[in-house]
């Protein structure tokens, strides 16, 4: 397992980016982004609950042995579901099934956790624009400030670093993904 598709969703985007006028697109490059981000972190999930190594030989050591993902479906209770949210189940179970959780990368990490989790709520209100996503994206990384839409809000340049939210959450997704396939050092 590596993260060569979340490498290469960015590539592509950011090839179609730097070629375009059309600032709306940086919402669906956000979206389709955080999408493989979301899934290579479920596949990763499973492969190593289920003692499969990544790309770079590492498998953390578990507290609880899957056999396979049926096993670990029938575990965590999502046998029967057309859809298993995997993402969320890394959040509430990694701690209890890895001694060394390098999923901590996500779940708690000072430097990451906020990140993910405004990540969350931006990919959120891009994919639903219901009034509670609404309500969570402008208090969260609006800071209940007037609303600006997505693609404005991702192109704004950070003070702190000199870039755009949008390169600054596919360096964050990038690193991240880098680092749950390394060993842990």
């Amino acid at each position: 397992m590596d993260n060569s598709l979340v490498i290469d969703e960015i590539e592509y985007w950011n090839e179609i980016l730097a070629t375009s006028d059309n600032p709306k697109l940086l919402e669906m490059a956000f979206f389709k982004i955080y999408i493989k981000f979301e899934k290579f972190t479920s596949d990763l999930f499973i492969y190593y609950c289920t003692g499969q190594n990544s790309s770079f030989d590492f498998c953390p050591e578990r507290k609880l042995p899957f056999i396979d993902d049926n096993h670990l479906n029938g575990v965590i209770g999502t046998k029967n579901k057309a859809y298993i949210n995997y993402y969320e189940n890394i959040i509430e179970l990694s701690e209890h099934i890895f001694v060394e959780n390098p999923f901590e990368i996500i779940t708690r990490d000072v430097n990451y956790f906020n990140e993910f989790n405004n990540m969350k709520i931006l990919r959120n209100y891009i994919a639903h624009e219901s009034l509670s996503s609404r309500k969570k994206y402008v208090q969260s990384l609006l800071g209940n400030r007037d609303f600006i839409e997505p693609f404005e809000f991702l192109r704004k340049i950070r003070r702190t670093t000199g870039k755009s939210n949008l390169t600054t959450y596919n360096e964050i997704i990038l690193n991240s993904t880098n680092y749950l396939i390394a060993r842990p050092v």
